[in-house]
């Protein structure tokens, strides 16, 4: 399945919304962290978040349906942190994700990109690590038993 990843628009925001929540609920659910889950987070600081100068959503695209998204922050001059990525479970283990991260890699302007997943899902552990990011540092949620690991990889120069 052909995926195109397109810059979402404010107009997008409301369909990114309903995405986050679809996606994020089930972890929601297992771990209860409210002070990071993404499921929880209102439409107007999601609206914030989308109109930082440093920060750039795309939509996820297969035959011109929005499947999910991806959020992008440039954090310093050669880092850009993949925030967010977000997949309807309909569209899951399809090569989708795969798919995305191989196009937002080819198409980031800096020679790095970092992220955060959750230790306690092998599968997203798992995911990462088959595409050549390394693995980091570990950290504690405070308001749940949520531990988040951080990955990094190089990215070929620009």
């Amino acid at each position: 399945m052909l995926i195109q990843l397109k810059e979402a628009k404010l107009s997008d925001l409301l369909s990114i919304y309903l995405i986050q929540k679809a996606v994020f609920k089930s972890l929601f659910l297992r771990y209860q962290d409210g002070e990071t889950s993404p499921y929880l987070q209102s439409f107007e600081k999601l609206n914030a978040k989308f109109s930082a100068s440093n920060t750039t959503y795309y939509l996820i695209m297969t035959a011109q349906k929005t499947v999910g998204f991806l959020k992008l922050t440039v954090e310093q001059e050669h880092t850009t942190k993949l925030s967010s990525i977000a997949l309807l479970p309909s569209y899951e283990n399809r090569g989708i994700g795969r798919q995305a991260m191989t196009l937002i890699e080819r198409n980031v302007q800096t020679d790095t990109i970092h992220l955060n997943t959750i230790l306690q899902e092998p599968k997203l552990v798992h995911f990462y690590h088959s595409l050549g990011y390394s693995q980091t540092g570990r950290f504690q949620s405070t308001s749940s038993a949520i531990c988040f690991v951080s990955f990094t990889k190089k990215i070929a120069a620009k």
